[in-house]
């Protein structure tokens, strides 16, 4: 049986100050999975995301990426196999311009000059923000730094992208544009975990799903499974994506059979009915 790429087992976090924020989690990332782990603000996804990078180290519990223990020796020489994009592109956004910092990390592994240049203008025009690489970061709209902060992750060409919040505070075409990009990344072998409680965009994003609340887990499933879970959804504070609601409430009075997830399933659900 194939080892997993990640493996979480029975972490436990508190911060400085006491605060707990995850209370023993379990879970397993397959290769070229497509993974959400979805809670409301403060559930402690984001401090799992984290752990799992390698940013933070369990209070109990462990973690292994690539076999590897996070809290190893050996662990930051897989570094460069995981690619980290932050919620807040300001966190990860610090030098002069667009290009020294999608160049920063394939320098600091040491790649030659010339693999370095033709990656970023790679990268860059794949992103479509060719035009943003002389400017400064901090210069950029939200959406353009989010897509700057995606750029330094992909240059490194990660097997492991995890990302924090993606769809937050961009869009539409930004928002478009970066869960295609996402869906062809994975296309291509990327194993792919978003942190989120986006559940609009959710059926997109993700192929299963994890769902947290207040530091704990409460429920798995697959994506279609886990959005159609009222009382576990409803049980983490969040809410089934707008076109569920609705069928499911069409659904109540009788007039559909089935409660479509996404806008295509809604579509071809009505042509079939109008029938």
């Amino acid at each position: 049986m194939t080892e997993p790429i990640v493996s979480v087992e029975d972490v436990k976090f508190s911060y400085p100050a006491g605060v707990s924020a995850l209370k023993g989690v379990s879970l397993e990332i397959k290769k070229g999975e497509k993974v959400a782990i979805l809670g409301p603000n403060g559930s402690g996804k984001s401090t799992l995301i984290l752990l799992i990078a390698g940013l933070l180290n369990p209070t109990k519990g462990q973690i292994k990426v690539f076999g590897q223990q996070t809290t190893s020796k050996e662990f930051p020489k897989l570094r460069s196999r995981i690619g980290l994009v932050f919620q807040d592109p300001d966190d990860q956004l610090f030098t002069p311009t667009v290009r020294e910092d999608v160049e920063y990390g394939p320098k600091n592994l040491g790649l030659p000059a010339k693999v370095i240049s033709e990656r970023c203008d790679h990268i860059l025009e794949d992103i479509g923000i060719s035009h943003l690489k002389d400017r400064p970061p901090h210069r950029l709209s939200f959406g353009e730094k989010k897509k700057v902060s995606l750029a330094t992750a992909l240059i490194l060409r990660p097997e492991l992208l995890i990302l924090d919040e993606p769809t937050a505070n961009l869009d539409l075409l930004s928002r478009r544009a970066l869960i295609d990009l996402l869906n062809e990344l994975n296309a291509e072998g990327t194993t792919i975990v978003i942190s989120t409680h986006d559940v609009e965009a959710l059926p997109e994003l993700a192929d299963r799903v994890i769902v947290v609340s207040h530091g704990s887990l409460l429920g798995r499933g697959e994506m279609h499974e886990v959005l159609q879970d009222v009382a576990l959804l409803e049980s983490a504070g969040l809410e089934l994506p707008s076109i569920a609601r609705l069928f499911t409430k069409l659904k109540n009075l009788g007039l559909v059979d089935e409660v479509p997830i996404t806008y295509e399933e809604a579509l071809t659900l009505l042509q079939k009915e109008l029938k």
